[in-house]
Order: structure tokens, then sequence, then C-alpha cells
């Protein structure tokens, strides 16, 4: 098949997306006098005449590109970029790549093997790298664009669903000029007397001849029945998205709804690190002086388990739901008797794992180790959610939590734990509470009239640059 026949290929296949277009054009031209960088352009040109990525600009010659290459660099020294190892190095590959006409490498297993540094035949449905921080690459660069101070720039974009950048000039809108037959907006008022106001100048109008007036006045009617159809399909979909977006707000104050009814105050009840600081303080005679130090600072609580706590803070003020704070060495049963508890940490919350000990997913430590998972009791010999808790944080790959919302067998007051292996899983599990659409994903497991009902579910976060991913349900359990 000649250029020519590839041409058409890429035509027709533009549809489908630039990766496999440009994939196509490579193989079908071969050795046509044009590089591969020419190639690749004149796929993304084709492409951007059809329509796929409409007011899409190519950058053709080394000026073109330096110029991008400039609004990069603008963009990556911005506090939304400059901060971060992975979200730079993933735009800067992706750009340069592009740049370069090879934007078939730009597939998921390809950037995880040479931007971060994974095996070959690593599994992408397991590690996700690849996914999580181009997402959020998107959301720091529709960050970076909505400050009025970038307006004008120069815009690279990174669409959902592919990894070749877009890049977009805008240009200064033009104002228009009124034509000579427009008809007034505003028409010259008079005053009860028949004397002139002052007031808009009218503009003249040209006489129009009949055909052409018929004419005219079909083209108007055609505007408007098509105008009138597409406002009605934007309201439709409003409607809708409005609906989703009610039922995923109805889930998530049904999940919090017992909290919320409760008459007295809410009490939370943050981890407090001194105990286990105190316990390793014992085990370790040649670093324990320095942990005597600092319990003698006082009490200890984690920076992500006190996000954590902030966001359910927050939500609980908005419903103007009464709330105490106390530290888990704090509380007491008596206290925690008298009204609805939130159980925020894992490990180090003794709270939580008297709690969470009866229920089917619970936490263990396997063995002497510092390895702690959470095990499901139905089936123990699946081996459970593990982490190990000696990796530092920068090495730890992933999290796991517990999420659960219970009623006491004594006292009937709810009791809702937001729980992590490690602190990462615990902002992870507040975040999956606390996000409506997440909420919603977590009762449409439900059963019928699970409102009253407890409930536990399994939380998996991956972990970036020491921050919780997105979280992600694994597993729930209603009775």
């Amino acid at each position: 098949m000649g250029c020519k026949e590839a041409s058409c290929f890429v035509a027709v296949r533009a549809v489908a997306g630039l990766v496999a277009v440009d994939v196509c054009y490579v193989e079908q031209c071969g050795s046509s006098g044009l590089g591969n960088a020419g190639r690749v352009i004149e796929a993304r040109r084709q492409m951007t005449e059809d329509g796929a990525h409409p007011g899409s600009w190519i950058p053709t010659t080394e000026a073109d590109r330096g110029v991008v290459r400039t609004q990069l660099e603008r963009m990556l020294a911005s506090p939304l970029f400059r901060n971060s190892r992975r979200y730079p190095s993933l735009l800067r590959f992706l750009v340069e790549q592009t740049l370069a006409g090879n934007d078939a490498l730009l597939k998921e297993r390809t950037l995880g093997v040479t931007v971060f540094h994974r095996a070959p035949d690593y599994d992408t449905n397991q590690d996700t790298v690849v996914r999580l921080t181009a997402s959020e690459v998107r959301k720091r660069i529709a960050q970076y664009y909505h400050q009025p101070e970038h307006a004008g720039e120069l815009q690279i974009d990174l669409i959902p669903g592919t990894y070749v950048p877009v890049f977009r000039k805008i240009e200064p809108a033009a104002v228009r000029a009124p034509a000579s037959d427009e008809v007034p907006a505003a028409h010259l008022a008079q005053e009860s007397n028949g004397s002139p106001v002052a007031g808009p100048k009218l503009l003249r109008t040209k006489s129009v001849p009949g055909p052409l007036a018929a004419a005219t006045a079909r083209q108007w009617a055609a505007w408007i029945v098509g105008t009138a159809t597409v406002v009605a399909a934007i309201l439709g979909t409003v409607a809708w998205r409005q609906h989703d977006e009610a039922e995923a707000r109805s889930a998530e104050h049904q999940l919090w709804e017992p909290i919320l009814q409760e008459p007295e105050q809410v009490q939370l009840v943050l981890s407090d690190l001194s105990g286990a600081v105190s316990a390793a303080a014992l085990r370790d005679r040649e670093g324990g002086a320095v942990l005597v130090q600092l319990l003698q600072l006082g009490e200890m609580v984690n920076y992500r388990d006190a996000l954590a706590e902030a966001g359910i803070v927050a939500f609980l003020a908005h419903h103007n739901k009464p709330y105490t704070l106390a530290l888990s060495t704090q509380a007491s049963y008596p206290e925690l008797q008298r009204g609805a508890s939130v159980l925020v940490g894992g490990l180090s919350n003794v709270w939580t794992m008297r709690v969470t000990a009866p229920l089917r997913f619970h936490f263990v430590q396997r063995g002497n180790t510092f390895v702690y998972g959470i095990e499901d009791r139905k089936h123990p010999e699946l081996g459970g959610w593990n982490v190990n808790m000696a990796q530092t944080s920068d090495r730890a790959a992933e999290d796991y939590a517990l999420v659960a919302r219970i009623f006491d067998q004594t006292t009937g007051q709810p009791v809702v734990v937001v729980a992590g292996l490690g602190a990462n899983g615990t902002n992870a599990a507040a975040e999956f509470l606390l996000d409506p659409e997440r909420a919603a994903e977590l009762t449409a497991h439900a059963p019928q009239n699970w409102q009253r009902m407890n409930m536990e579910a399994v939380i998996r976060t991956q972990i970036l640059d020491n921050h919780a991913g997105p979280p992600h349900l694994v597993t729930c359990v209603f009775w």
C-alpha cells in the first residue's frame, strides 16, 4: 500500500484515536521521503481537519516547537508542578515525544517502563501508576489555565482517554462591527407630547426583495428550530446529571444519616501515637533515648490522620452537627456509649482495634513481623490484604483501609470506623466516605432497607509521592 492509500486509511481511522492513526500511517507509508515526525504531523493535520481535535494547533517548525517548550517550562515552574517529581516527568516526556513525532510510544505500558522504571512485563491492572499520574496531571493543567494570569497562553492539554498532548493557540476575540442591515436593538422613544427623546440611534436597514425575504425567513425558522433542539438536548443532559448527582448525594447522606440524626454530640476519636512510640522505645535500646525525648513533648498524632479527621469535621460542620474531639488514649467507654462516634486511625487507635476485632474484616499482624494486614474471617486462606509497615513512606506502593458503620450491640449507638493500615489508608478511607460518588458506589452493593444495617468495606489506595491516590472499593458486606 502506498502513501496515498495510507492517507485515506488515516482519514478513516482518525476517529479511533491519534495513536492508532500514527501507527497505521508510519507502517503504511514506509520510506516515503518524510521523516517520522513529518508523517505524524501530516496525520495530525488530517485529523484536525476532520474535527477529531477541533481548535488544536500543530507545531510544524522548530520555532513552533520552541514555543511549545517555552510554555511547558512555564507550566512546570508553577507551584502546581514544581513540588512534585512524577507529574513534571510525565508531562515533559509526553510533550517531547509528541514534538518528536513519537506518538506511537505513548502507551500505558511504555510510559510505565520508560518514565516510572517498571519492569517490561509489569501488570498494568495491578499497578496503575500511569493512569493515576495522568489523571492528576490533567487536574493540574485545568487548575493552571483556570488562573486568570494564564488566560492568553498557549494551551497544552491532555485529553482523557489518550496520552498524546494537544496544543491550542488562544486567539484574541475579534470585536464584530454591526452590519448595515441590522435591526435596531432599541427603538427611538417618544414623550407623550410626541417630541423625540434622546436615545439609541436607529440603524439604517435595507429593504429585502420578496423571494429573498422568504428565504431569509426560512433560514431564521430553521435556525430557531435547530437552536431549540440543541437547548432541549442540553437541558435534558443537565437534568440527568442533576438526577445522578442527587442520587449520589442521597447515598452519601443515607450512609451518614444515623450519625447526623443522633441528638447528642458526635465524638471523634483520633489515633494517639504515644503508645506505639513508647513500645518502640522499650524494644530499641539504642534509639530508645530519642523516642523517650519525643514522648516528653506530649501527645503525638499522624499528620494524615489529622487531615482525615479535618475532612470529617468539615462534613459535620456543613450539616450543623455538633462534635467533640478526643485522642484514643483519652476517650473512655462510658463517653463513647453516650452518643455516636467516629474512630479515625487504625493500628494505633485502641478503640478501632476493639470495635473491628470481632468483625468479618479485621486487622491482624503477620507473625512476629512488621507486616500487618486486613483479613477476611470467612476466607483466611486467601491471605487478606497486607502492607509491610517497615517500609519507608517514600517506598510504599499501596495501602488498605477499613470503613465500617455499625451499631453498638449494647447501646445501639452508631459507630463509624475510618481506619487504614497506614495513615495514607486512613486518608483514602475518609475520602471514600465523604465523596458522594464513592458513597454511591458502596451503596450500589447494598440490599434493600440497608439504612439501619451494619456495613463494612475494604478500601485500597495506590501511593504516589507519599500521597494517597483515589480510593477503590475492594469488597464490602452488609448485615
